[in-house]
């Protein structure tokens, strides 16, 4: 059977969670203890977890939240997640920093900024498939835990929007409300890197077919302008009598468009989003949202990161559930567009 923390713990006569101060460095330990539970760890032959290993190997302080590498500033978006982690890790004494001057030198800056110990561990944001910062920080040695998924073999750890039940939930909804026709309205594909706006697309066009909803599938750039066009003579596109978009800005637009019509929503048409809408935009507060607790998606990371040198640490991806947030955007179909 192999060699746990709670077993050194025992021959050193010290508490589990001593153990990990003295392998990781994270709390101050007196040098007797220091040197009991080094000496129980090497007469059990007591081996931490890869990460725990990694962890034990830094004086850990500071942690990075880092953004994709060609963001020049932090959205308001961001804030949520960057504060549910830095709730997560406060306890422990760690700091948090969003270095945000990596996108000149790219892969070489991260790599910079990693060697010269600015950051002790990191939590990755904007996760994209195959994320090249992923494997240089693990080819690095530096805890990390991901928000997101990057579908990585062996890839660090994560937690994640569960967005499967995200889709199904808003189709379920509106189904329920009597739609039969859906307009999806997304971003065109390759927008940006991050995985998220793909699965959230590839998650509601299986649950619309789940559902038996018919489903008009318009994939348009970041432009009011754009969904705005959706609507001809009083009517979505296809005739559907609702929308469902994960292109903020799109969404903006047609929905300018209905109100400059004189059209009721929900009385004429329903719109829902999936995610956030634009930060502090006319519309960020008033669209039904298919979204996730940010805040609490960032805590769990925070936590996730934290258990990183534990006997049992993190693996895999962690999903979090959805959260609806009825603005008063959806309601029953209309008749006469049905």
């Amino acid at each position: 059977m192999a060699v746990t923390r709670a077993d050194v713990a025992r021959l050193a006569g010290v508490s589990p969670s001593t153990v990990t101060y003295v392998l990781t460095g994270r709390r101050s330990v007196s040098a007797p203890t220091k040197r009991r539970v080094r000496r129980a760890v090497t007469e059990l032959g007591y081996h931490p977890d890869r990460s725990a290993s990694a962890l034990a190997s830094r004086s850990l302080s500071t942690v990075g939240v880092l953004l994709r590498l060609d963001r020049s500033a932090i959205e308001a978006d961001d804030l949520s997640y960057i504060e549910g982690v830095r709730a997560a890790v406060a306890e422990d004494g760690l700091q948090v920093v969003v270095p945000m001057n990596l996108r000149h030198d790219g892969e070489e800056g991260l790599r910079e900024l990693v060697r010269s110990r600015s950051v002790d561990a990191t939590v990755l944001m904007d996760v994209a498939p195959l994320d090249e910062r992923e494997r240089l920080l693990l080819t690095e040695g530096v805890p990390t835990i991901l928000i997101g998924t990057s579908g990585t073999p062996g890839g660090a750890p994560g937690v994640d929007a569960d967005f499967d039940a995200m889709a199904r939930l808003a189709v379920a909804h509106l189904a329920g409300l009597g739609h039969r026709r859906l307009l999806l309205l997304s971003r065109l594909a390759g927008a940006e890197p991050a995985n998220a706006y793909p699965a959230q697309v590839r998650a509601v066009l299986a649950s619309a077919r789940a559902c038996g909803v018919e489903l008009v599938h318009r994939s348009v750039p970041d432009d009011p302008i754009e969904g705005a066009a959706l609507l001809e003579g009083g009517r979505l596109v296809g005739d559907c009598t609702a929308t469902l978009s994960n292109n903020p800005w799109a969404l903006t637009g047609l929905l300018a468009a209905a109100r400059a019509m004189g059209l009721s929503v929900p009385g004429d048409l329903s719109m829902a989003s999936l995610g956030v809408m634009i930060p502090n935009s006319v519309t960020a507060s008033q669209v039904t949202e298919f979204g996730v607790d940010t805040f609490g998606l960032g805590h769990r990371a925070g936590e996730l990161l934290l258990a990183l040198g534990s006997d049992e640490p993190p693996r895999g991806v962690v999903l979090e559930p959805p959260v609806l947030t009825e603005r008063g955007t959806t309601g029953p179909a209309s008749p006469v567009l049905q």
